[in-house]
Parts: C-alpha cells; sequence; structure tokens
C-alpha cells in the first residue's frame, strides 16, 4: 500500500467492501458482448466469485458488481484471481458512474495475455494515463493484490504491495467512487472469445476477489 509516512496519522481504518448493486443487463459498451446476471455473482464465504460462459447462440453471461457506497481518497485495494481466455477481460477498478469519469482502474487483464496486467487512470475527458506490469509466469488463475491510492493530487498505483506508477491530476474532493468487479466479454478490446475460451472442466471461467478494502485518507 503506498501511502506516505509524513501523512500516517491521516489515514482512517481499513474497512471491507462487500455491500453490492448486482447490474442484471445486456452491456453494450466497447461493442461488448456479455449480459450481466445476478446468477453469476456469489459468495463462497468470503470470496466474491464472477462467473463468465457461452450460453450458445452468441449469447454470453457474465457477472458485474458496483459497490452501493461511495468512497473517497484512500487506498483502494483487491486481492483476486483473474481468469485467462480469449475475448475476456477481467477487472478490478473504481468510477464515479454519474457521470461516469473519472475512472481508475486497479486491474485489467486481457485474457489471451495473461501475462501483463494494466493499470489506468481515465480522466474527466476519457484521457488515459496507463502502466502496464508484466510477469513471465502470468497473472491469471493466482491471487495477486492490485491497488491504487487516491491523493488529492496524484493517483499511485501498486501490484502486490510494489509501487508501479503514478498520475499527477487533481480531482474535485466531492467527487465520490464506486468499486467495481466484473468480467467482460468481447468487445473492442480483448476481441471476441472462442472455442479455447471455454475449455475447461464446466465450460466456464471465473473471477475471484478474496478481499475488497478501503482504506481512507483524510487530507
Amino acid at each position: 500500500m503506498t501511502q506516505s509516512t509524513a501523512h500516517a496519522s491521516s489515514w482512517g481504518t481499513p474497512q471491507a467492501v462487500n455491500s453490492w448493486n448486482i447490474i442484471n443487463q445486456r452491456w453494450t459498451d466497447n461493442n461488448e458482448l456479455e449480459t450481466y446476471t445476478p446468477n453469476c455473482v456469489w459468495y463462497e464465504g468470503s470470496t466474491l466469485v464472477i462467473k463468465t460462459y457461452n450460453a450458445g447462440n452468441g449469447v454470453y453471461y457474465s457477472g458485474r458488481v458496483e459497490s452501493q457506497a461511495v468512497y473517497g481518497y484512500g487506498t483502494y485495494s483487491f486481492t483476486a484471481n483473474m481468469p485467462s481466455g480469449q475475448g475476456l477481460l477481467p477487472a478490478v477498478w473504481a468510477a464515479a458512474l454519474n457521470p461516469w469519469l473519472p475512472e481508475m482502474d486497479g486491474a485489467e487483464i486481457v485474457g489471451s495475455n495473461p501475462d501483463t496486467v494494466y493499470q489506468t487512470f481515465h480522466d474527466d475527458s476519457n484521457g488515459q494515463t496507463q502502466f502496464a506490469t508484466s510477469n513471465p509466469g502470468g497473472w491469471s488463475n493466482n491471487f495477486h493484490t492490485y491497488s491504487f491510492t487516491w491523493w488529492p493530487d496524484h493517483i499511485d498505483f501498486d501490484v502486490d504491495g510494489v509501487y508501479e506508477g503514478t498520475k499527477w491530476y487533481t480531482t474535485a474532493p466531492g467527487v465520490g467512487m464506486h468499486f467495481i468487479v466484473d468480467t467482460a466479454v468481447g468487445g473492442d478490446w480483448p476481441g471476441t472469445p472462442d472455442a479455447s475460451t471455454w475449455a475447461t472442466a464446466d465450460g466456464a471461467r471465473y473471477l475471484k476477489v478474496s478481499a475488497i478494502e478501503y482504506t481512507p485518507y483524510n487530507p
């Protein structure tokens, strides 16, 4: 977690994030192919599970959750096991939602390229600053902790507690962010899934998040 020791006294107590709005709709942003359904979202103990599968005839089901509460400055942390697979885009991130921007992506993995994790900041005009972190062993199908710390004038990105980059950017203190977890199918970035995507024992892929935590910072 990237925290300035000079401001240690301004940090609040870490809190678990587990109260969600579960999306139930066809999603077409970025030319995506999935329909989000509550049937693809559940908990196994304290672990949030998102299931993604091919229902046939070009119909794909997946899950998406958005935190009911909004959060301000501080550290947003996800300990997540991301799926691989052509045409999948699992992500743990945050956005204002209404309006959509700004957006801060804790992690996105293009399923056909599991050796790279992307962390991205989208400003109010959708200008993007992106950091890419390589892992020859692959990021998918193992738990890693992806986080970012939102300060009043910049955002720091970390993977497994290792600092990856900073975007200097001033946002209004009244802006609140929703935690979001989902797996998109198809679309402009990951491309279209194929038979290999669903070549698993049960024909599905899973995004699992064992811990989602917010630590507030009070400037």
